[in-house]
């Protein structure tokens, strides 16, 4: 969905108004969690009704037998803000040594109690940001009067923790723990404290994809016209997009294609009008070279008619589009590939196919022939024999073409698919050849969004031509 106000805005208020919103929308979210999750219960306990509470605990603990200690407990009036558990062990935790009030209480308990340091253990943490504790809060207060609103600021004198747990030994091996009162919600605000990153991560990830999408999805539409464009020279123009720098671009890209393809269009008809005009000087020289009374004369003459006669017909093959208007139909690849080196046999050059007998394939027959043929006519002409070789793959057709000539040096591989470019003295015009045939071959393959590479023979210093056909062209 397109909002109208967002495809007139600029990439850049796109971007802050994203990242504003999801700060926004985190907020809210974190403002909003107390209305449906409690926040922790704040207990104030006075450092002095504390002591007294815990000497009463151990007093009574310690007089009755350890089998009535938890009914005797479970009726103190203290027990509405703290829970009482005698232990048969040491507790799990060690005693946190934290200083300012807390040791300070620490001893007053052990002094208030007769026992050993050693033999009271309290654990209290320090929250970072006390809101988002799981458990209820407890803060002990020095003897009345305090400031309240000094409680959060001043930690030494009030005393402020998440975790408060006091242990004391009642017995050789018998403990009694201390803890305030838990509300029962200590699972619900863990699963909260984890759930507002996680919102917060899975929203800006969200927000950035979305805007990322919007401006890759352009780039991807470009990329795919201009790969296509590249293949057959025919303009794909992009559709309108949702910023305006991007559809600036994109009307762009479109009056380059169009401009491209009407300057291609032009040379090529320029080249096929020519081409075809001189078939008629070609026709009456071929008339008047027969009447030249020498032979040898009349053998060369006729000899270069009949190549620039060639030379006509490959410029108009590759300037027409009649190859890439033949309509797709399945076909038999390997029965073609055969079919070209029986002729090429024929011809008297040394061809030797190896692959299946038979391959299916969706392709253009006669524009595809006229592709594999050039190359095979091509490694005739600089090679004494010619390897064509079919392999089958879950994706694609690979057929090599390998043939034993003087080859190409690799920095001229480039140059070799360039139209009427003659490459070394060793690839001349004593061969014959116009220098279209790999223009032509790689035109043809390309339209078939296939891929077609030079490389060095491995076993000889000819020409290694390696065609990759898709199956689903």
């Amino acid at each position: 969905m397109i909002i109208p106000l967002w495809s007139r805005l600029r990439l850049a208020p796109r971007i802050a108004l994203v990242i504003v919103g999801g700060l926004l929308a985190v907020k809210a979210v974190d403002k909003a969690m107390p209305l449906l999750i409690r926040p922790p219960e704040v207990m104030f306990f006075d450092r002095d009704w504390l002591l007294d509470t815990l000497q009463e605990f151990h007093d009574r603990s310690i007089t009755v037998p350890a089998a009535e200690r938890p009914a005797l407990l479970r009726d103190l009036p203290a027990r509405q803000w703290l829970d009482i558990t005698p232990l048969s062990g040491p507790p799990d935790f060690h005693h946190t040594g934290r200083k300012g009030g807390f040791a300070d209480i620490h001893r007053q308990i052990a002094d208030r109690l007769g026992l050993a340091p050693q033999d009271v253990l309290l654990m209290a943490d320090d929250p970072d940001d006390p809101e988002y504790s799981p458990r209820p809060l407890v803060i002990i207060l020095p003897p009345l009067p305090t400031v309240i609103m000094d409680v959060f600021d001043d930690r030494r004198v009030n005393m402020l923790t998440s975790d408060l747990r006091i242990a004391f030994r009642i017995g050789l091996e018998e403990w009694l723990l201390v803890t305030p009162k838990s509300d029962g919600q200590e699972a619900v605000r863990m699963i909260r404290n984890a759930a507002l990153p996680l919102f917060a991560v899975v929203l800006v990830g969200l927000l950035s994809v979305w805007v990322a999408r919007g401006i890759v999805k352009p780039l991807d539409d470009l990329a795919e016209a201009a790969e296509k464009l590249g293949r057959d020279r025919e303009p794909r123009l992009v559709g309108s997009f949702n910023a305006p720098e991007l559809q600036a671009i994109g009307n762009s890209f479109n009056a380059m294609q169009v401009r491209l393809k009407r300057f291609v269009d032009d040379r090529l008809q320029m080249i096929a009008a020519i081409s075809h005009d001189l078939r008629t000087p070609l026709t009456r020289l071929r008339l008047f070279a027969e009447y030249l009374p020498d032979p040898d004369q009349r053998r060369q003459v006729m000899s270069d008619i009949a190549e620039m006669e060639a030379m006509v017909s490959t410029t108009l093959t590759f300037a027409s589009t009649q190859l890439k208007d033949e309509p797709r139909s399945p076909s038999d690849l390997a029965a073609m590939l055969i079919s070209l080196c029986d002729t090429a046999a024929d011809a008297g050059c040394m061809v030797v196919y190896e692959g299946p007998d038979h391959a299916r394939l969706v392709y253009r027959p006669v524009a595809m022939r006229r592709a594999f043929a050039n190359l095979i006519d091509n490694g005739c002409k600089f090679g004494n024999h010619v390897w064509v070789r079919l392999q089958e793959t879950p994706d694609a057709f690979v057929i090599t073409v390998r043939d034993d000539g003087p080859g190409i040096p690799p920095d001229q591989y480039e140059n070799a698919f360039r139209p009427f470019m003659r490459l070394e003295s060793s690839r001349n015009r004593d061969t014959g050849g116009t220098g279209l045939g790999l223009t032509i071959a790689q035109d043809i393959i390309l339209t078939h969004d296939g891929d077609i590479a030079l490389s060095s023979a491995p076993d000889t210093n000819g020409l290694l031509v390696t065609v990759t056909l898709p199956r689903q062209g």
